[in-house]
This record gives C-alpha cells, structure tokens and sequence, in this order.
C-alpha cells in the first residue's frame, strides 16, 4: 500500500479508534448518569407514594378512632342498638324492605334516605343520626360505616347495602372479612384496639375488593357497646397511586399484596386491576422480603423496566409499593446523545479524513516527485530536475543526496565520454605509428630484396658451382628467417596486448579509486543521518516527557475534583450545583489521563522505530565500511595486476632483444651465404633460385605490409 493511501488511513483509523472509544465511555457514562437520575427519581416518587400512603392510612386509624369516642356514636349505637329489635324475629328482611326494597332511592344512593316512613323507633333514631354520619362519610371519603352491637348485629351502615342489618357471627356474610374483622376486635376489650384487613372481593358490594379497619366503642359508662367499622374506599388509594406527574408517558405506582395481586389500578388499563393484574416480579418479590430498592427487570406486562421498591407493613398489612417507568423512555435522551454523538463522529472523521488527505499530500507528494526524478536519473535522464531541494525538512535533505547522486552521475558520464575520447586519440595513434612503422620496413626490406636480386644476377654464373652448398644455406636461412619473422609477429602482439592491459589496468585503478571516495563520503552521510535519527529519539524522548507531566496533571485535577466532591457533598443541597461540575471535571481529567497514556503509547511506538532505524543505519555503515575494504582489497589487486603488467611488457622486451639476436644471426647466415654465393658464382642454377626466392620474399613483405597497416 502506497504511503499517500496508508498515511491517511492511519490517521482516520487512530482518529476513529479515539472518537469511538471516547464516544463510548461518553456514552455510557452519559446512559449510566441518565438511569441513575430515573432511579432516583423513582426512589423519591416511591417514597412519597408510600409516605402518602401511610399519612392516608394513619388519617383513616385516627378518624375512626376519633369517631368511636365521638359521644355521637357511643349514643347512635346505643340508640340503634336498643330500637333494633323492632325489627321482630326477621330484621333482616324488615330492615332491607324498608331502607332498601322499598327506598325510593336507585342503587348506590340509598344513602339519600334519612327515614323510612314507618314511624318505628328505629327509623327516628335513623333520622337523627344518619345525616351526621353521612355528612361524615362523604366528607372523609369512605366507601361505607357500620355500627355493629355486641350481638354482631350490623345495626346500622350508611350506604345500606346487603350486609346491612346481617348478623356477623350467624348471618350469611359471616366468613367474609367484615365478619373476621369483627371477631378481632369484639375479641379484645382494649378501648385503642384497632385492625385491619387487606384488600379482597366483597360479596354484598358486587364483589368490589373492599378493606375494613375496626375498633371497638365503650359506652359513656365504660362498657363495651360494640364495634365501629369502616369499609376503606378504593378511590383515594388510587387518586394516590395514579398521580402522573413526574412519571413520563409510561410511568406508573402501583401496589402488590401478599398474594402478588394488585392493590391498586394501573394507570394503563381501562378496566380495575385491582385483585386481577398478578405481578410476580422480582422487585415485587424483594419488596415482599422487606427489601428496598432499585432494579432493571420486566414488569408485569413483560416490559424492561427500570423500578424502585419498597415495603409499606401498615397494622400487620403488607403491601410492595413500586414506583416504575419503561426502559426505552429512560434511554430515549441517551439514545438521542448516542445518535449525536454518531453524527459528531461521522464529522470528526471527515474533518480528519480530509486533513489526513491534505498532509499525506504535503508528504508524497515531494515524495512522489522525487521518485520520478530518481527513475529519470535511473534511466540516464540527467537533466531531469530534482525537486522540493528547497524544504527545510528531511524531504529536503533527501532531494539534496539525490542532487549529490545526480552531479555523480553526470561526472561519470564526462569521464566515460572522456575516456572514449582518449581510446580513440590512441587508436589513431597506434596505427599511424603501425602505418609509419611499415613504411619504413617496406622501404628499408624493399632494398635489401633489390639488391639480393642484384647480387643473384651477378653471382648466377659462379652459383652453379655452389648450388648444392648454396641450396641447403638458403634454406637454413629461408626457414630461420621465417621463424624469425613469426616470433617478431607474436611479439609484437603480445606487446600491443600488454598496451590494452596497462590500459585497462590504469582505468580499473582509477573506478576503484573513486569508488572509495564514494563509499567514504557514503560513510559521512550516514553518520549525518544516525546523529539526526538520535536527536529524533531524544525529541521523543522529550515528548514523553511532557505526555508524563500532563498525566500528572490530569491525577491532580482528579484529586483535586474528588477533593471538590467531598466538600460538596459536605455543603448539602448548596453543593450540588458544585459537585456535578466536580464529576465533570474528574470526568475530563480521567479522559485526559486516558488520552495522554494513548499517546503515550504511541510516542513509545515512535522511539522504538527511531531505534530501529539507527539500528538500520549502523548496518547500512557498517555495509558501506565492507564495501570500503572490499574496494581497498581491489586496489590492492590491482597494483599487483599492474606488477604484473610491468613483468609481461619486461618479458616482452627480452623477446624482443632474442628476435634481434636472432635477426643477427640471420644476418651472419646470409653473408655467410653472400660468401659462398661468391665461392658458388658459377653456379647459375643457385643464383636463379636465391632470385626465386627474393621473389617469394618480396610477395612476403608485402603481404606483411598489409597486415600490419590493416592492424
């Protein structure tokens, strides 16, 4: 991957590992705040609905209290007790008649009638005291009050429903819990006794769950007169438990008995609940155990919610009060910060994805030119120009090395063309000289063959008595001269052949020698490039160092806000406003410890590439020094070539001296056979071969000649 690809890349991708990680940690440190406020709140509404509550049940305990010792009621029950039997051996049926079957009342408002119109005693002492206790009723808001004598004769109720005038011990509604309830308290003499039951069906009432508290009433002269009974009504509990403020769309409190049945409707259901609805849910269940509390678990509807408990134990009456709201409403400001946070993101990595483009420009693109300048040089392009040479950084200080590399480049050539130069200067030379060297042989051997063709002339007529003799000298003449001639040949080339060497020799010494100039100055350029690489170490070094003191920084300021957090929470609710800045600020200073061990991290990333490549570099000079003494190890071949060399051209110089050693000898042989050509100039027949051969040595020197001057 090309570095103008990978160096955005990286950017982006740190970018995006540290966005994301910071998003996250915000995220759910924002989602855990967001729940934490929802569970308090819902403690504080789950605490108040119980403490209403229990300041409605304690109201409903001193009402009835307060009624009982009412000399109103010590008088009414007396009074309706002592005209009951008026009734006759049926009272039920005489009293339902009468306040009932024959009320001109509908349903449900028979408490209307202050009197039947019978004239009884009974029904007098019901015209006196029923607007009292109906006035009481509908102010206090009970559902039903009953009087009840010492015989469990329910001798009077305001609302007149089909309990009334019923005996409790003997009487058809005797096993449901008014009739348990007045056991209870006709059981106990205690003048402050009081009880209750918990909410259940009740027949006489259309099965409507009904709660009863009692007490017992003692007459002015202190004997027990009977019981007093209030039917708690359902309606307050409710108006208590469905309060919607503070409760959000899917909020509600509710209560839970022992049986995990409802105590009270739900806020979201259009029918009762109230002894429907079961919630056997875990909060419920800890509740019911006494515990108090807050948890994230599914409702009664199979719905995650987040609920506060508790347990309201109330004269023996155990209720789970819950106050609970659904967890997708409580995360919709956390998902709507999520969603921010992700558009936040999104930006951030286009703001760095394009930053990251623009500086891996600024870096490849310097980069990317020099790597064409370098490919043009490579290619033998030497006017091809090397860029960004200007910059001050170490793109600049590449680009100069590659301008060094450049003028080497060119300097090569200029010797290369020089060299050329200076063979061909002496290829000229050489066969100039070859050139005049025949046509001095020619001129010089082309008078020797003269007059030898003379002389045969002159001395054909006394060769025919030397023939013989004169036959076998030139022969011996012909075949040394012959031999002479080819050593002077092979001399000759292997002089020229030790010209080339010498030649070669010199130029191989003086590459090998520039070579060592060149892997010195390599040296030097590299010992440059370690010392820079070492102060690249030391400014990271020094990077971490401050990435050390902010992290000092960012543990003091986390002190220092845990300090804030103490104090605040020392100064109460005036500390409030503080402490939420002091979290802020830990908050901030735990992200800043975060961030700083990231980059930390990185910077001891960078100091062990910054080891690596002086590692690197201390190989390259190392390298560089091999190829210096393999260079040295060169030259010192060389010199021992050019020894050689200077042996084979002194070799030559010997051969050169035997083959004019030989070509004197030659010249002896010849006079000798001058001297029997004279002995012999009789002898035609040898004076017409010596011409013959003349002739033959002629056609010899000229077919030298042309070699030589092709040569």
């Amino acid at each position: 991957m090309k570095i103008s690809i990978k160096l955005p890349v990286v950017i982006v991708v740190m970018s995006l590992v540290a966005a994301v990680v910071t998003g996250i940690i915000g995220f759910v440190q924002g989602k855990q705040a967001l729940q934490e406020e929802a569970f308090n709140k819902l403690v504080s509404i789950q605490k108040s609905r119980t403490a209403e509550l229990t300041r409605y049940l304690d109201s409903i305990h001193f009402d009835l209290a307060l009624l009982a010792k009412n000399h109103m009621t010590i008088d009414a029950l007396k009074a309706f007790d002592e005209t009951f039997n008026g009734f006759g051996n049926n009272p039920v049926q005489a009293a339902h008649k009468l306040y009932i079957s024959d009320n001109p009342h509908p349903t449900g408002e028979k408490h209307k009638l202050d009197a039947a119109a019978d004239g009884s005693d009974y029904s007098k002492v019901h015209a006196g005291y029923h607007p009292y206790f109906r006035e009481f009723l509908e102010s206090r808001g009970y559902y039903d009050i009953f009087l009840v004598d010492n015989d469990a004769n329910i001798v009077y109720s305001v609302f007149k429903e089909l309990d009334y005038a019923t005996n409790l011990k003997s009487g058809k509604w005797k096993d449901t819990d008014i009739g348990k309830i007045f056991r209870q308290v006709a059981d106990n003499a205690k003048p402050d006794f009081f009880t209750i039951t918990d909410f259940a069906p009740y027949a006489p009432s259309s099965d409507a769950p009904a709660s009863f508290v009692a007490t017992p009433v003692f007459g002015r002269d202190g004997g027990k007169q009977g019981v007093l009974i209030f039917q708690m009504p359902i309606g307050k509990i409710n108006a208590i438990m469905q309060q919607s403020a503070g409760m959000g769309e899917s909020g509600e409190s509710y209560i839970v008995g022992v049986d995990k049945l409802q105590r009270s409707d739900s806020r979201f259901s259009k029918e009762s609940t109230i002894l429907k609805q079961k919630v056997d849910t875990q909060p419920v269940i800890n509740a019911l155990k006494g515990g108090e509390g807050v948890l994230i678990a599914a409702d009664y509807r199979g719905i995650d919610v987040l609920s506060a408990y508790g347990l309201l134990d109330w004269m023996g009456v155990k209720w789970a009060i819950l106050a609970e709201i659904d967890l997708e409403e409580v995360n919709i400001p956390s998902s709507s910060m999520r969603n921010f946070m992700l558009i936040a993101i999104t930006l951030l990595i286009a703001v760095l994805a394009a930053i990251g483009v623009f500086f891996a420009r600024s870096l490849t693109g310097p980069i990317s030119s020099m790597t064409s300048s370098m490919g043009q040089l490579a290619n033998g392009d030497l006017e091809t120009e090397v860029p960004a040479r200007g910059q001050k950084d170490e793109i600049g200080e590449m680009a100069e090395a590659v301008q060094v590399f450049k003028e080497n480049a060119i300097k090569v050539k200029e010797m290369e063309a020089e060299q050329e130069s200076a063979k061909h200067r002496t290829e000229e030379e050489k066969k100039a000289m070859m050139n005049d060297m025949a046509d001095d042989f020619e001129a010089s051997i082309g008078g020797v063959v003269q007059t030898v063709s003379s002389a045969s002339t002159e001395l054909q007529s006394s060769a025919e008595t030397m023939s013989s003799t004169a036959d076998q000298a030139n022969s011996k003449a012909s075949a040394v001269a012959a031999a002479s001639d080819q050593a002077s040949s092979n001399v000759q080339t292997v002089a020229t052949a030790a010209e080339e060497l010498s030649s070669s020799v010199s130029e191989i010494s003086r590459q090998v020698s520039q070579s060592t100039q060149i892997a010195g100055t390599a040296v030097k350029e590299v010992d440059e490039t370690n010392a820079k690489i070492q102060g690249l170490a030391e400014a990271a070094q020094k990077i971490g160092d401050v990435v050390e003191l902010i992290t000092d920084i960012a543990e003091q300021t986390n002190l220092l806000a845990l300090n804030a957090t103490i104090e605040a929470a020392r100064a109460g609710d005036a500390g409030k406003g503080f402490a939420v800045v002091a979290s802020e600020v830990k908050n901030l200073a735990n992200q800043t410890a975060k961030a700083t061990e990231e980059i930390g991290s990185q910077i001891t990333g960078v100091q062990g590439a910054t080891q690596e490549a002086v590692e690197a570099i201390g190989s390259i000079g190392r390298t560089i020094n091999d190829m210096n003494e393999i260079a040295s190890a060169i030259a010192a071949a060389v010199e021992e070539q050019g020894a050689a060399t200077a042996e084979i051209a002194r070799n030559v110089e010997q051969a050169a001296s035997g083959t004019q050693e030989v070509s004197s000898n030659i010249t002896g042989v010849s006079q000798a056979a001058g001297e029997t050509g004279q002995a012999a100039g009789q002898i035609l027949n040898a004076a017409q071969e010596l011409s013959s051969q003349s002739e033959m040595l002629r056609g010899e020197v000229d077919k030298f000649m042309v070699q030589i001057r092709a040569a």
